[in-house]
């Protein structure tokens, strides 16, 4: 297998590390990078912030079957902090229309499949997952797509509920204009908010160059969006820090899975079956 699959879909391309968890190392609409690129160079923090920062972070994985580390429910599993599958390989083929990535856990009897198919300014990330045993298997699933935080002008962000801030561990008192909130945020310092009972899926972020990246996903499926932005504050050592930001569609009301699952709430792979979605991506022309 290839160390890196690179692929043209009309104005998209995209390259992927099959080994590196299937990491698509670059996606990009006509030249313009939708995705955070590899550093020019990385040493990992000398502070401990989980086995995820110890490599580079950036582009997109997926954090499955949770965000935040978590004790897999009814398992004795201790999942690492963004799930199992970025430490995997994953067998990638490269067809016509779509980049097809699946792999299987090692923990779970199941194979998770993500598969990107292009058409025109569409993108469709359509996910499965397939359980070969018996027993239904609770789960949350993050696209951990990082962008650019410095070429993002503008955030068109969906009603919500409450608001809760997972840094802080509690409800953001009068949270007011979440985007507007997240676009004064000066440099140096980070937030990570969930937005509860969300009523439309859908997630507009307008950059710089006259492009808007339109995301649409099923909310009754996610009722919540987690938010990731990094304005140069984390891993908060010098020659460390990153510029980023992250929209995640969350099956459940906190990042950890078994909190979530505490709760009530997370995304479910019925036994001897199959759970699939689809998140929407489209290119289109920036109304800010």
């Amino acid at each position: 297998m290839p160390r890196r699959s690179q692929c043209t879909f009309g104005h998209w391309q995209v390259e992927c590390c099959p080994a590196d968890g299937a990491r698509l190392t670059r996606l990009a609409w006509a030249g313009t990078d939708l995705l955070t690129t590899a550093p020019a160079a990385f040493r990992p923090p000398a502070r401990d912030y989980g086995r995820y920062e110890t490599r580079p972070v950036y582009g997109y994985d997926d954090c499955f079957p949770t965000v935040d580390a978590s004790p897999y429910p009814g398992r004795p599993w201790a999942v690492p902090d963004h799930g199992e599958l970025c430490w995997r390989e994953w067998a990638v083929a490269v067809e016509p229309d779509q980049l097809v990535c699946a792999v299987r856990s090692e923990h779970l009897p199941l194979t998770f499949t993500r598969r990107l198919r292009f058409a025109g300014h569409r993108l469709e990330w359509q996910f499965s997952v397939l359980n070969e045993g018996p027993a239904d298997l609770p789960f949350l699933h993050v696209m951990h797509a990082l962008l650019p935080l410095a070429a993002v002008t503008g955030l068109t962000l969906p009603a919500r509920g409450t608001v809760y801030d997972e840094i802080a561990q509690g409800p953001l008192a009068e949270p007011g204009d979440v985007a507007a909130r997240l676009l004064a945020v000066p440099p140096g310092q980070a937030r990570m908010l969930i937005l509860h009972d969300v009523q439309v899926g859908q997630v507009t972020v307008h950059l710089r160059g006259g492009l808007a990246l339109r995301m649409t996903y099923p909310v009754a499926l996610f009722p919540a969006l987690g938010i990731w932005w990094n304005h140069a504050a984390y891993p908060d050592e010098e020659g460390c820090r990153r510029t980023e930001c992250a929209f995640e569609p969350l099956g459940g009301p906190y990042s950890q899975l078994a909190r979530s699952h505490a709760a009530g709430r997370t995304q479910i792979v019925p036994g001897r079956g199959e759970s699939a979605w689809t998140i929407g991506w489209e290119v289109v022309p920036s109304a800010s």
